[in-house]
């Protein structure tokens, strides 16, 4: 198993400590990975190990993904184990990169606690629901009766195939269905949108083609994810991938993050030459679906 713990990572209110498992390798700056809803801290392997070139990267597990129990489970609970992650791991601001939900937790732990973060790096995350009002109150009743249909259904559409889409839905499938319900429902109520007018950090959203269709305009995206009063914003898209980019498109995705830390402006995400410095380290089996 790849992850160890790190640190006594506290969520607030437990008697006892309970660690957000880490793995970290890699020199210099830190950049801390945070991976999304059914998914592994492993997703983010082919990334890491282009950005542990330059980096020590960290990439860590959020809550009830592994063989842990949930617990007393709320958005600032979460927040308040990653930020003592953070604290442990470097004490200077580092670059703080999440995935999906991952992204709505590191979004928060920036807005909460921007000293920790240097810059933020948001790749497919909505700092809100797209679904709302009479949709939202039946998904979240459906939960209870077609759990499994409603998992199936929206690992498909993350997928870049249906065959990925597949794998995907296969991996979060195998987690406690009671965890994972928890997290859907946070997914479908948290709002930081509002919020994320006090986001002080440089910040880039990373999007697919799936989330900012070709043709659309930024501001109708930006909108609609809850990005519109986020003060320091920049994004990018990355096309030919689904809703993990990092499994999809590892170099291009580990070259805009290398060029905001280095520039905090909007890369262009097409393989360029610190690309081509990268390449000879990614294995040649790197993890894929």
């Amino acid at each position: 198993m790849l992850l160890v713990a790190l640190g006594l990572t506290r969520l607030p209110g437990e008697d006892q400590a309970r660690p957000l498992r880490t793995a970290a390798f890699g020199r210099g700056s830190v950049v801390v990975l945070v991976h999304g809803l059914g998914s592994r801290p492993e997703d983010w392997l082919p990334a890491a190990r282009l950005l542990a070139h330059r980096h020590r990267v960290v990439m860590v597990e959020l809550p009830g993904h592994g063989d842990d129990a949930l617990g007393d489970f709320s958005l600032e609970r979460v927040t308040a184990a990653l930020d003592d992650v953070l604290e442990e791991t470097d004490p200077g601001p580092v670059t703080l990169v999440g995935h999906s939900i991952g992204g709505l937790i590191a979004a928060n732990e920036a807005i909460e606690h921007p000293e920790r973060v240097a810059r933020l790096v948001l790749v497919e995350t909505a700092l809100r629901s797209q679904i709302q009002g009479a949709d939202r109150a039946g998904l979240l009743a459906a939960l209870n009766s077609n759990y499994r249909g409603l998992l199936h259904a929206a690992y498909l559409s993350f997928g870049r195939d249906s065959l990925q889409g597949e794998a995907l839905y296969e991996e979060v499938a195998a987690l406690d269905s009671a965890n994972v319900t928890r997290w859907i429902r946070l997914a479908l109520t948290a709002d930081l949108s509002t919020r994320v007018a006090d986001l002080r950090v440089p910040t880039l959203a990373v999007l697919a083609s799936r989330s900012w269709p070709r043709g659309e305009p930024w501001h109708v995206t930006r909108d609609a994810l809850g990005y519109r009063l986020a003060p320091r914003l920049a994004a990018v898209r990355i096309d030919g991938c689904g809703h993990f980019v990092m499994l999809d498109r590892p170099v291009e995705l580990a070259v805009t993050i290398e060029r905001f830390i280095t520039h905090d402006d909007v890369p262009a995400p097409a393989p360029s030459l610190l690309a081509a410095a990268l390449l000879p380290i990614v294995p040649p089996s790197a993890p894929a679906r």
